[in-house]
């Protein structure tokens, strides 16, 4: 696929790095339930974990642009490392509730820095396959992962399972902050703070991915919702996985053969093919038809992430770009809220099927806003981030990226 060596190396460890975020909110509630005897006290730290990140991602994309990525690595790791391994022993529901939350504050921006280092270490035109390899590394977490508890559950429980992500996910985390360039702090030269087309570009961005975060949150609950209206609950693990591997079959489609067109265009064709594939799930009324339905909904799922990390690569200077990815997360926790709570609501009122509007309306919304400001999507003919092999890289007061990291 023509990426560098290290850039492919950076995907592996940040994804091992993110094991334990991807799995805390499932880890959490089952510990909580272990360790308190509580639901209630499960739910709200696995609450508590959600709203900490929503918090301080963007606060924290920050410092990686203004105190280099070594450092916040290493030190947001250690205290998610002590707040995790805390929470593997503390019995009390509000010292739990609290831990929890610390954990979510302190969770690691591993995926935003190396996003962002992506973008400085794969020439432009490798660069829409190397955010297609990434998502595709997501996809193998989220499919691999609940695997991996279930296993471990059986053999430690819990609190063992806990521990054992956490020591995996640091492990990565350690090995993402060798494997980035140290640098110096990039400084933000006068005025430019971007100029208005990227400023632009990354507002319809976020207003776009609310909607379509709405709808992938309605999804978490409205596919084992479906599995117990059918009468076969045992399955709803199934039909994610069947979504999920969709998601990676289209993953897998767009770092092999490329991003057609220009990602602006491609940008737009995925979002009005999730809001056109998301009006089967109306249809099914059997585990095996709603299985054919999600894998056709999620062959568009890993492309659109990909391309949404590519414009939003191509768009935002380099010191800030940390920083968007961290608003990519928040407005994410975001949707996902909103998403699953009313299409809970909707679900016990009206049934299952009719449950399923929630996605396919919040993904025309995400539609129409990504139509009706399709103008600001439009890439500045240099990209700001010095991405392209052919582009010098911008503020920067170190050396060069482009030279010394691809390759």
């Amino acid at each position: 696929m023509n990426l560098p060596r290290r850039a492919a190396l950076l995907i592996v460890l940040m994804t091992v790095a993110q094991l334990p975020v991807a799995m805390r909110q499932l880890l959490v509630v089952l510990l909580g339930h272990q360790n308190t005897g509580s639901f209630a006290t499960a739910g709200a730290a696995s609450a508590g974990c959600g709203i900490g990140l929503a918090l301080t991602a963007p606060l924290v994309g920050r410092l990686l642009g203004r105190l280099g990525d070594p450092p916040v690595l290493l030190a947001t790791g250690l205290v998610h490392l002590l707040a995790l391994l805390g929470l593997a022993v503390v019995t009390s529901p509000v010292a739990f509730v609290a831990l929890a939350t610390a954990a979510g504050l302190s969770t690691p921006p591993a995926m935003g820095s190396g996003r962002a280092q992506l973008a400085r270490m794969v020439p432009s035109p490798a660069l829409s396959r190397a955010y297609a390899v990434n998502a595709v590394g997501q996809e193998l977490l989220y499919v691999g992962g609940p695997l991996a508890v279930t296993l471990s559950l059986l053999v430690s429980g819990p609190a063992g399972a806990l521990v054992t992500f956490a020591a995996i996910g640091t492990a990565g985390l350690v090995g993402t902050a060798v494997v980035i360039p140290r640098r110096e702090a990039e400084r933000r030269p006068a005025g430019s703070r971007s100029a208005a087309p990227g400023r632009a570009i990354r507002r319809t961005v976020l207003a776009t991915h609310v909607g379509y975060m709405v709808g992938i949150g309605a999804m978490w609950v409205l596919v084992p919702a479906f599995a117990s209206a059918v009468g076969h609950p045992e399955q709803a693990g199934l039909l994610v996985a069947v979504w999920s591997v969709g998601s990676l079959a289209g993953g897998v489609l767009l770092a092999r053969l490329g991003r057609p067109g220009s990602p602006a265009g491609a940008y737009l064709a995925l979002v009005g093919t999730l809001a056109a594939t998301s009006l089967a799930l109306l249809l099914p009324r059997s585990v095996p038809q709603m299985a054919v339905a999600l894998a056709v909904f999620g062959l568009a799922l890993a492309p659109f992430l990909a391309v949404t990390d590519e414009i939003l690569a191509l768009s935002t200077p380099a010191p800030r770009l940390a920083e968007t990815y961290g608003w990519l997360q928040t407005v994410g926790q975001l949707g996902i809220a909103v998403g699953s709570s009313t299409s809970g609501a909707v679900n016990d009122h009206l049934g299952n099927t009719p449950a399923f509007l929630v996605v396919s309306g919040a993904l025309a919304l995400a539609l129409v806003v990504a139509l009706t400001r399709r103008r600001t999507l439009r890439l500045p003919s240099a990209p700001p981030n010095g991405s392209a092999a052919t582009q010098p890289p911008v503020a920067t007061a170190g050396r060069g990226f482009v030279g010394d990291d691809a390759g």
